[in-house]
């Protein structure tokens, strides 16, 4: 049997029309191996060093729209609790981990103008899209108003963690490298796995992602 072919077939299966575009080829592009944070940056960039609401600073007055002294005051409070509460919940807690994280997005969100929440929308975005995994697929969905359930969503990440796990297990040459074959065998098996959670409008919405009707605008 060719590459892709039992793949496409629960494809089409599931949403007839879809013999010009195969969305396991699309998730390949986006990069089975860009896992991206799960949104630890704070608590990340703290470890190297690094300040994230000096990083905010820097960001915001680079694009012209700096920080207030109230709103650095802030932001300085909200990475504090961040942290905190990632240290206390610990790394592998993930589920947990997400909803810390999604709160501090959140609050994030909260004390920026309309303008700096947009050009901080436009940044992630296009960070997110160039790193690829998990998290570039379901800013697809979100913008093309497909979002995964939190059920579908906790399944992906799994398949991500395993594929990763496994790919890290893979024997390797002389310069590092896995066995070709076996890379590809085990990458296409991640996103079958993939392309089956999803719905049959998801699986639309991933193909009108290559047009760029999704990805090419960012919205604030």
């Amino acid at each position: 049997m060719s590459r892709f072919v039992w793949v496409l077939a629960l494809v089409l299966s599931a949403a007839p029309g879809f013999a010009q575009a195969d969305p396991e080829e699309l998730l390949r592009e986006l990069g089975m191996g860009g896992t991206f944070a799960l949104g630890n940056l704070a608590i990340r960039d703290i470890q190297r060093g690094n300040d994230p609401v000096q990083q905010f600073k820097r960001f915001f007055a680079q694009a012209k729209l700096p920080l207030s002294s109230s709103q650095e005051k802030q932001m300085k409070s909200i990475v504090d609790a961040h942290v905190k509460a990632l240290v206390g919940n610990g790394e592998n807690n993930e589920g947990s981990n997400r909803r810390i994280n999604a709160e501090y997005t959140r609050k994030v969100n909260d004390i920026l103008t309309a303008d700096q929440r947009a050009e901080l929308r436009r940044y992630r975005t296009e960070q997110i899209m160039m790193r690829g995994g998990l998290q570039a697929l379901k800013l697809i969905m979100e913008d093309a108003q497909t979002p995964f359930t939190p059920e579908q969503e906790t399944q992906a990440q799994a398949i991500y963690v395993d594929f990763n796990r496994r790919f890290d297990q893979m024997e390797r040459d002389s310069k590092g490298n896995a066995n070709r074959a076996h890379l590809d065998k085990l990458e296409n098996e991640a996103l079958a796995r993939v392309v089956r959670l999803m719905t049959p409008a998801q699986r639309r919405s991933l193909v009108a992602s290559r047009q760029g009707s999704i990805t090419s605008k960012v919205k604030p």
